[in-house]
């Protein structure tokens, strides 16, 4: 399975506008660059789907014929030898980790980025239109170790084939992206899983961007800026929109490296 990174650094101004009507409740929410296996981060639930929880990124799914964790569901299985990239395949519904879960217990993860591993270095992800934070679709579960113990609450992020270019340059699986307009659906709590396995689709490449950074982040667990500065060039180049970004920089009289890239109003 893939370990996969994220971060969400947006404040929580920036938060709500793209999840309108979500309420944070009395969670004070922290810059986090470095969100990976294990740690707790915002989290909307179909539990309740009008405000944020803190869930821990791990799930211990129930009905599972063992006692483990799990961090990431395919909705196409990688056994698979040949991927459409036109027609996803939802074996997520037969799945003993999920079949459950993806009925009932779907969940949202915010996001600003997510970092994936390729075959030489591993890439930032993140919206062409600089558009953040977006979700990941998720599902959820709670468990206790111990009778006495109290409920722990855990996600895991839902995956797909990488498609287009993001396989071609060694990237083997990505999270899925649901759509801002499907937020309320996806986290609708109805079991009724026909018209949710639309939802569950390759998000359009036309509409993401990366660009590389040092390997360090697949070992590190500080939660530092430095982890996701860029050491290369942007996956997809969009000039007329980075000239227009260099222009405005240069009339506020603000230095500007051309050759590095930015994901746009609020580098990392």
């Amino acid at each position: 399975m893939i370990k996969l990174i994220a971060g969400l650094v947006s404040n929580d101004e920036l938060i709500l506008k793209r999840f309108n009507g979500i309420s944070l409740g009395k969670i004070t929410h922290l810059p986090d660059y470095n969100i990976r296996q294990g740690n707790h981060t915002l989290f909307l639930s179909s539990m309740k789907r009008h405000e944020f929880m803190i869930f821990r990124y791990g799930m211990a799914p129930s009905g599972a014929k063992e006692d483990r964790i799990i961090f990431e569901a395919p909705v196409e299985a990688p056994w698979r030898t040949i991927h459409d990239e036109h027609i996803l395949k939802k074996d997520i519904i037969m799945s003993p980790d999920s079949r459950k879960q993806i009925r009932g217990q779907r969940g949202l993860m915010p996001v600003d980025y997510f970092i994936l591993e390729s075959d030489h270095e591993p890439y930032v992800v993140f919206m062409r239109d600089r558009r953040r934070p977006f979700a990941l679709g998720c599902i959820w579960d709670a468990w206790k170790k111990n009778i006495l113990d109290d409920l722990t609450y855990g996600f895991a992020i839902l995956t797909v084939p990488a498609y287009g270019t993001f396989r071609k340059i060694g990237i083997k699986r990505m999270p899925l992206i649901i759509s801002e307009h499907d937020y309320r659906e996806w986290v609708n709590p109805d079991p009724t899983i026909m018209g949710k396995t639309d939802l569950m689709d390759y998000y359009p490449e036309k509409y993401l961007n990366a660009f590389p950074i040092a390997r360090e982040i697949l070992t590190s667990t500080e939660n530092s800026k430095s982890l996701v500065n860029p050491v290369g060039e942007m996956l997809f180049k969009d000039e007329k929109k980075d000239q227009g970004l260099i222009q405005y920089k240069r009339r506020k009289g603000k230095e500007f490296d051309e050759s590095k890239p930015t994901l746009g109003e609020r580098t990392l």
